[in-house]
């Protein structure tokens, strides 16, 4: 099958090029922080309900107000916005580090986590809005949001180890001190940028009705409708063998001590393996049609997970899974940016990000109660026949939507400002 590497282009923008250093470095601070403080949490409290807790700080908690913080900080020039972020979460990991050298109280833990968790997921949305404004007038977006994925597969892969190794050399004080360090390199390359989108948005607008006018440009808008509600509903399902992983990797298929990191590593090069190469095949189909395609192939590892009595086994339908997983959400991303206007992009994004982390938080949740009354094997079970029915449901709602017939029928102008709910045409969206 012929195949495309990722387009380099993108990176000719300066802008992007900060922006997608910033994004990489995010997803690497969260990954050595995230380890740090589940660490930090257990051995403090011997707890699993209290790693728990930690968990749903960090995905609960800023999907209910992550949505407001965007709405008020979208408004501002990338410029600002997005170096007082990352300050704020430079200097939240360094009390951290700080506290960690003692025996810290571990509701306030909880509670920096929670707001450096919607610190990170307003940083994600706002950069994705910015990556949007940057590459939307040169026909880049598509290929700027492939390289993006490329480095979240390579921190999501490499961050929790390299975190790991800094726990084992330097303890949890380390890895923190190292988070904080990411994060204010972040803060002083995107302030110095002078390549980055100015603000938009009229000076009066106060945050609930900026909120209020990105959640009814959502409703008003057909397809976006659509994506993010079987996005929901895929997500809830996905996310139910995470907190259990561990135990299935390690007791279900007797992989031992190691076998939690094997079977991550092994999603992360799946995810990793479609982020580099794209088939040129996939890149011709409308991005509606790749969704439940790429839903498809997750619910496929997830089958082979469900069904496999060794690790080997194991890690393949992992490989599977990421596979899938690399193709679809970065084409969510793309079919949302592809339909929601310049002036809504921070607020949509933020939508979508906040609908992601809660839906994690979900199916956590839902996991936690199945395993306890049932076994391992039963949520695995549930999750992929789960995740088979809610891409059934995505072929079904986003049927007979293809954009580009849309595009082909309408007139010049519209094509050109992509409203609706149409697709911009092929050629703006596929790396030459």
């Amino acid at each position: 099958m012929p195949t495309a590497m990722v387009s380099l282009r993108p990176l000719r923008h300066a802008g992007f090029r900060r922006l997608a250093a910033s994004y990489t470095l995010n997803e690497l601070g969260w990954g050595f922080g995230t380890v740090a403080l589940g660490l930090l949490v257990f051995d403090r409290t011997h707890s699993a309900l209290a790693t728990t807790a930690l968990w749903l700080c960090t995905l609960l908690v800023p999907a209910v107000i992550g949505p407001a913080v965007t709405a008020h900080l979208d408004r501002a020039a990338t410029r600002r916005a997005l170096p007082s972020l990352y300050l704020a979460e430079a200097g939240i990991f360094a009390l951290l580090a700080i506290l960690a050298y003692r025996s810290p109280w571990i509701p306030l833990v909880l509670i920096l986590a929670a707001i450096d968790g919607t610190l990170a997921l307003v940083g994600r949305a706002l950069t994705r809005a910015a990556v949007a404004a940057t590459l939307k007038p040169t026909g880049e977006l598509e290929p700027g949001n492939a390289l993006l994925n490329v480095s979240f597969s390579l921190c999501f892969a490499a961050g929790p180890a390299l975190g790991g190794l800094a726990v084992a050399a330097g303890g949890v004080s380390a890895a923190l001190w190292v988070s904080a360090g990411l994060f204010a390199a972040m803060t002083v390359s995107l302030a110095t940028s002078r390549s980055l989108p100015p603000a938009h948005a009229e000076v009066g607008d106060g945050w609930l009705t900026r909120l209020r006018a990105g959640l009814g440009h959502v409703m008003s808008n057909h397809a976006v409708r659509r994506v993010l509600g079987s996005h929901a509903a895929i997500f809830i399902c996905a996310a139910m063998i995470s907190p259990v992983e561990v135990i299935w990797a390690k007791e279900v298929l007797g992989g031992g001590d190691g076998a939690y990191g094997l079977v991550l590593s092994a999603w992360g090069a799946g995810t990793l393996a479609t982020g580099l190469v794209l088939s040129s095949l996939w890149r011709r189909a409308s991005v509606l049609a790749r969704l439940p395609l790429a839903a498809g192939i997750m619910a496929i590892g997830y089958v082979v997970m469900a069904l496999a009595t060794s690790l080997p086994v194991g890690a393949v339908g992992c490989f599977i899974g990421g596979m899938g997983n690399g193709f679809y959400y970065v084409s969510v991303v793309q079919a949302i940016q592809d339909r929601v206007d310049d002036e809504f992009q921070g607020r949509v994004m933020g939508l979508l990000e906040s609908t992601t982390a809660g839906c994690f938080g979900i199916g956590f949740l839902i996991a936690a109660a199945l395993t306890e009354l049932t076994s391992v094997r039963v949520t695995f079970a549930a999750t992929a026949g789960g995740v088979i029915v809610a891409t059934l449901f995505m072929a079904t709602l986003l049927r007979g939507g293809d954009p580009r017939v849309a595009a082909a029928a309408a007139p010049a102008s519209t094509q050109l400002n992509g409203g609706g709910d149409r697709d911009r045409s092929p050629s703006a969206t596929t790396a030459t």
